[in-house]
């Protein structure tokens, strides 16, 4: 850990043992060390002057610049949090967030507010900021251009579990081995009326409509189609919806919507798909799970939303 490293020998709130450890700073200059957060306990940074030291505690005093490098990044991660994404996971290669409905994944014209673009931005930062605090602590700093990869998509209306690649190397990997790292992919959708049959799977060929910009399912594979594959089953009925858990084989545009009204049950507020009533004003399509190997560490990573709250008024109805 790059800065002064100091053994706590007593017990103590921290505030007054950095008076005792620093005699040739101010009180005023070492209250600034603590709000700035140049002070790092067991690697830990805390502001609190009050906070309780145990004799064996390690305690790091940053330079400055790193601990303004540090804030900065905690700030890129504010901005991401206050567009209400939250990171569920993030390591050197990937990073897994929790997409808010009604946010475009990436922009499909003049939008400018895509989930990309937040993204993106928030990863050059603290790309910025680590080679800035690389050289202040004299390591050899990464100088790759950052940037998102898109590796697969949400549509608009859906909220949930999504992975972005952080690297082209990490992006082509999990995409061209995605049915064999991608342990599970799950969704949750609310549909309109009774489902008969309570388990299932639905296989047919997808293609798009160049005018209408639907997608079409076919009973047999036709020019310009993909085959789709979705395996549901009920979780729930209220009065008029059944709540509906579906499991992708394949990952095909607008597949759980398309693959919905083929049965004739569209997910509620899905009006491009049939859908004749939305009591939350928005889709009822929610991505739950995802869970994946991760090719560079080989370890399983595991991620979940829960349920938008606005879902409970489903139940009633």
């Amino acid at each position: 850990m790059s800065g002064k490293n100091y053994k706590v020998s007593q017990d103590a709130l921290l505030l007054e043992y950095l008076f005792q450890i620093l005699p040739g700073q101010s009180r005023t200059g070492v209250k600034n060390m603590l709000t700035k957060g140049q002070i790092l306990v067991n690697g830990e940074s805390r502001t609190a002057f009050d906070q309780p030291l145990k004799r064996g505690d390690s305690i790091t005093i940053l330079p400055k610049g790193i601990s303004i490098a540090r804030a900065t990044r905690n700030d890129a991660r504010s901005e991401v949090e206050k567009a209400e994404v939250k990171i569920l996971f993030e390591d050197e290669n990937y990073i897994v967030v929790d997409k808010p409905s009604g946010m475009l994944t990436v922009a499909t014209g003049k939008e400018k507010k895509t989930l990309y673009a937040l993204l993106n931005a928030y990863i050059k930062v603290n790309a910025r900021m680590q080679r800035k605090e690389d050289l202040l602590s004299g390591r050899e700093p990464d100088r790759s251009t950052a940037k998102i990869w898109i590796v697969h998509r949400l549509d608009r209306g859906t909220s949930g579990v999504l992975v972005f690649a952080k690297n082209e190397r990490a992006k082509d990997i999990l995409q061209s081995k995605w049915k064999d790292l991608v342990a599970e992919r799950k969704y949750v959708a609310w549909l309109e009326g009774k489902l008969e049959k309570e388990r299932g799977a639905i296989q047919s060929w997808l293609a798009e409509n160049p005018k209408s910009l639907k997608m079409v399912s076919y009973d047999q594979e036709v020019p310009g189609s993909q085959l789709a594959i979705t395996h549901y089953r009920v979780l729930s009925y209220s009065r008029h919806y059944t709540q509906v858990e579906f499991s992708l084989q394949t990952g095909r545009k607008n597949q759980i919507r398309v693959h919905a009204a083929s049965l004739e049950h569209p997910v509620a507020g899905d009006e491009k798909y049939g859908a004749q009533t939305d009591p939350v004003k928005r889709l009822a399509l929610h991505a739950g799970t995802l869970v994946f190997r991760n090719p560079f560490s080989g370890k399983m990573v595991r991620c979940t939303s829960p349920l938008p709250d606005c879902f409970e008024i489903f139940e009633k109805r």
